[in-house]
């Protein structure tokens, strides 16, 4: 069912004197390119294929007299100019051929176009209403749909909120076409319905109740409409009171936020008190820190000390022993002592006394030692001295990071106030309130149509009874059964289709935007209300408005509708796209060029070098079956000609 164009020919079209494209339509490579610099065109041959479908309607009759080629070979003295431009279609072994022709007669000074009725042949065979074949083939309303500007694509996000609009998307779905049927059944029950009331021999009792089946079926209507009308309001107002309690939620989380604050600021307190306690201990110790910053050398000193007091000891206890020998005059052995061993004993008793101190050095160097020793004793209480500046850099460290969480939960808090908070409860309050309404009165309809449905069905099967009695009243009643269950019937299938309809829309385009889009991760897809407007529907829930859409994003949504829209159809159409990657940033440009395979339909590029750089096109040779270039004319520079670059 897939639509593709295979040729175009155009005469005296702008700037094509005479060209002819033929596409290389292949079953798995759906893609062709054509290359051409910005003014050789690439716009001129999209127009050109829209103007040979619609007409007037795309090209004005006062426009269309500066679409004729007037080249540099051009001559004036032709009175008349024919512009012709041909279409050839294929579908299912199908072939369309459209054709359109203007002719510019001059006539002296001014000149004048006039337009022919556009041809339409089906497999050879000319078709007298050419407007009515074209338009079921391609519908004018959704020529948007299939055939879109890349420069204009940031408002196809709003091309869903026009009437027009959407009635372009319902007949691409073929709602019309629904409806046509059940107002052609509307129409026929009508009749039947006429012809019932004015049948012969009717008695007054069928009369009587047919006036209360009337009367009630009139009421039983006016409430459903009514109750749709509710449950529309319900929808409404459900989104109006989820909106209000995100917002009250949010105000919730930043109140959470400054109690954290508060919590926070009152855990800063505690541990500034306990770093302020810690450097007063620090301070304290530093007052001292001369002598336990050099107890290593108080250490070496009272050691040193400690061998001088030992060594001191040693010699005046040797030299007592000496003096006592020298006195007894004998040695130890009991020998007496000779001049040479008196003489030793002397020169080693003169040499310990040059070396002994006097005794109050010794006492004061021994007090010395004593001290410093108490020193050493007393620096255990010292040793702690590393911990304490470890705590105070711990508590500093800590303290730095509760000012910079409290800075950036105050930042998050700006601009909420008392007033603002209860301004959202209130309204929550009232949004709630107006749900719970909502939802009474469409429970009260619910069942006062139960009721009157009831009550419908006793009268009718009475109204049959009635209407047995009489041949012809009784065939009327079968008739008008049917013709009301073929009405009934032909509602459910609207209201099914359209339900239908809308799922899939919002699926294939949901699933479209997650593929182009840079944030896939931040969204849960799109949402078209029945209205066909268009939101983004966050992880979050939140539903957002493409206005607050960046520029890429934007034109990511308008492509996933535009495509997906298309993919629902019965019939796919070819997409024809006129430089549609320029603005997009590489992310979106590369996604959307993946997802261009995936699509069921032709698709037609017309880019620039820059719409489609190399690492780009490289992705889509694969796909391709044909890269056209447009050149200028060397002998003529107002003239283009399509060359094929690449075919496949």
């Amino acid at each position: 069912m897939t639509l593709r164009l295979k040729q175009i020919r155009l005469t005296n079209w702008k700037c094509y004197p005479s060209q002819n494209i033929t596409f290389n339509l292949h079953p798995d490579r759906k893609i062709q390119i054509i290359f051409g610099n910005n003014g050789h065109g690439k716009t001129s041959l999209m127009t050109a294929i829209l103007w040979c479908l619609y007409g007037v309607d795309i090209v004005s009759k006062e426009t269309l007299k500066t679409y004729f080629y007037r080249g540099k070979d051009d001559s004036s003295s032709v009175e008349e100019k024919e512009m012709r431009v041909e279409l050839n279609f294929t579908r299912n072994e199908k072939n369309y051929f459209i054709s359109r022709t203007a002719k510019l007669k001059d006539n002296g000074s001014t000149s004048y176009p006039s337009v022919e009725e556009a041809l339409f042949y089906e497999d050879g065979t000319m078709r007298s209403n050419s407007r009515e074949y074209i338009e079921a083939l391609l519908p004018k309303s959704i020529r948007d749909f299939f055939c879109f500007d890349g420069l204009k694509i940031e408002q196809y996000t709003q091309i869903t909120q026009t009437k027009e609009a959407k009635e372009a998307i319902e007949k691409v779905l073929g709602i019309p076409e629904l409806r046509n049927l059940r107002d052609d059944t509307e129409k026929a029950l009508q009749e039947l319905e006429n012809r019932f009331n004015k049948a012969e021999g009717t008695s007054q009792a069928l009369k009587d109740k047919r006036k209360q089946l009337r009367e009630l079926e009139g009421d039983l209507d006016l409430q459903k409409g009514q109750l749709k009308n509710a449950k529309d309001e319900e929808k409404n107002a459900i989104i109006i009171h989820q909106d209000a309690q995100e917002k009250a939620a949010h105000i919730e989380s930043l109140r959470e936020k400054l109690e954290e604050i508060h919590n926070l600021e009152k855990k800063r307190i505690g541990l500034q008190t306990q770093l302020d306690n810690l450097q007063k201990s620090i301070d304290s110790w530093l007052k001292k820190a001369s002598i336990p910053l050099l107890i290593n050398f108080v250490q070496e000193m009272a050691d040193d000390l400690q061998v001088t007091s030992l060594k001191s000891t040693y010699k005046t206890n040797s030299t007592a022993i000496l003096q006592a020998i020298l006195d007894d005059k004998s040695c130890l052995c009991g020998r007496c002592l000779d001049k040479n061993s008196r003489d030793f004993i002397l020169q080693q008793i003169a040499e310990l006394e040059s070396l002994e101190v006097d005794n109050a050095t010794r006492i004061e160097k021994d007090q010395i030692r004593i001290d410093l020793q108490g020193i050493m004793r007393d620096n255990a209480k010292f040793s702690n001295y590393s911990q304490l500046l470890l705590q105070r850099d711990r508590l500093e460290e800590e303290i730095e990071e509760i000012n910079q969480h409290i800075r950036q939960l105050k930042q998050e808090n700006t601009g909420i106030d008392q007033d603002s908070v209860r301004q959202i409860w209130r309204k929550v309050g009232e949004s709630g309130k107006n749900v719970e309404m909502i939802q009474e009165r469409i429970e009260r309809l619910q069942k006062e149509i139960e009721i009157k449905e009831k009550q419908l069905e006793n009268l009718r099967k009475e109204v049959e009874i009635l209407a047995s009695e009489n041949q012809t009243t009784l065939m009327l009643s079968n008739q008008v059964k049917m013709a009301r269950g073929l009405k009934n019937a032909t509602n459910e299938l609207i209201e099914w289709h359209i339900d239908n309809s809308q799922k899939m829309i919002n699926q294939v385009t949901s699933d479209r935007y997650l593929q182009v889009t840079n944030k896939p991760e931040e969204y849960r897809g799109v949402e078209i209300t029945p209205e066909y407007t268009l939101g983004i529907r966050t992880i979050t829930g939140k539903l957002l408005n493409p206005d607050v859409l960046s520029a890429g994003e934007k034109e990511a949504l308008a492509f996933a509708f535009i495509t997906g829209l298309n993919q629902i159809t019965d019939t796919c159409v070819p997409l024809i796209m006129d430089t549609p990657f320029g603005h997009l940033d590489k992310e979106h440009q590369k996604n959307i060029i993946n997802s261009l395979p995936n699509l069921n339909s032709q698709v037609i590029i017309l880019a620039t070098d820059r719409d489609l750089p190399d690492p780009l096109l490289h992705l889509l040779r694969p796909h391709s079956t044909d890269i056209f270039k447009i050149h200028r004319l060397a002998a003529d520079e107002d003239a283009s000609v399509i060359e094929v670059m690449e075919s496949y």
